[in-house]
């Protein structure tokens, strides 16, 4: 058995135990592994459905920007989860709390989270999340009440730069020796599972509490830019459905999306 089917058969196993309905499509390239995640949802595919890519050409992050990957630079995977609609808010928590600890669990390294979605080392974006609703999916729980998530997720391995004005950073250079993608993916497939878990039962406190752990920018001056402009303040903590709480001289704002830029000078980390 060569090395990749290993990596593959282990992973089949960990994807199972983690969610009963588990499938993978694992594919050498793609436009955007969320692309096929989303079209399987609207066929009534379970939760656990999963795409892993070893290159993709079109992906994308927050606000539609792009993120692409050579084959063998990074975890590209999503997978579909469905959670009941007042449980929404608590998933993007629940899939950047899983990419930290399945970093954690198979490098060593402790990487920090920035809201919305952005998982970091040396205050370097590391990895990111993206938690697209497929409203069209299909096939949702017995009372028709599921919503239906795509959750993307991209991890930098090795990746040798990036681009001019990108601040990112790749875990080869943050550890000794990063883990192969199936074998990061497999850990993050039960780290997800725990989480969303404990999101059904009960509900998004636990998920907050152990959010503001590992958060960085929390206490901090920040400033959030969004489409609908920027705000300055103290970052104060999340609210119950995720938003961000920054208090400002006009009082507590609440925002949903945005770029956060922590310290006085707006610089982003």
């Amino acid at each position: 058995m060569s090395d990749d089917t290993a990596l593959l058969a282990g992973l089949q196993r960990a994807g199972a135990e983690a969610f009963p309905g588990f499938r993978l499509r694992a594919v050498a390239t793609t436009s955007s592994t969320q692309d096929v995640v989303r079209a399987a949802a609207r066929e009534g595919a379970q939760p656990g459905f999963s795409c892993l890519a070893a290159a993709q050409s079109a992906g994308r992050g927050r606000q539609d920007r792009q993120w692409i990957a050579t084959a063998g630079s990074a975890l590209l995977c999503s997978v579909l989860v469905r959670v009941d609609q007042g449980l929404l808010g608590g998933v993007p928590l629940a899939a950047g709390l899983a990419v930290r600890a399945a970093i954690a669990a198979t490098s060593g390294y402790q990487a920090r989270l920035k809201w919305p979605n952005d998982i970091l080392g040396d205050n370097l974006k590391l990895a990111g999340v993206l938690c697209e609703l497929e409203p069209l999916a299909a096939g949702g729980s017995a009372a028709g009440a599921d919503a239906a998530v795509a959750v993307g997720v991209g991890v930098n391995l090795r990746v040798a730069e990036f681009p001019a004005g990108v601040p990112g950073v790749s875990l080869h250079t943050l550890c000794a020796e990063p883990p192969p993608p199936a074998t990061l993916f497999g850990a993050f497939l039960a780290e997800l599972a725990d989480r969303l878990d404990r999101l059904k039962r009960s509900g998004s406190a636990e998920l907050h509490r152990e959010w503001l752990e590992h958060a960085t920018g929390i206490g901090e001056t920040v400033t959030v830019q969004s489409g609908a402009g920027s705000v300055s303040g103290v970052a104060e903590g999340l609210d119950d459905d995720g938003a961000l709480l920054v208090r400002t001289r006009g009082g507590v704002v609440r925002l949903l999306a945005g770029d956060v830029h922590i310290g006085l000078g707006g610089r982003p980390r």
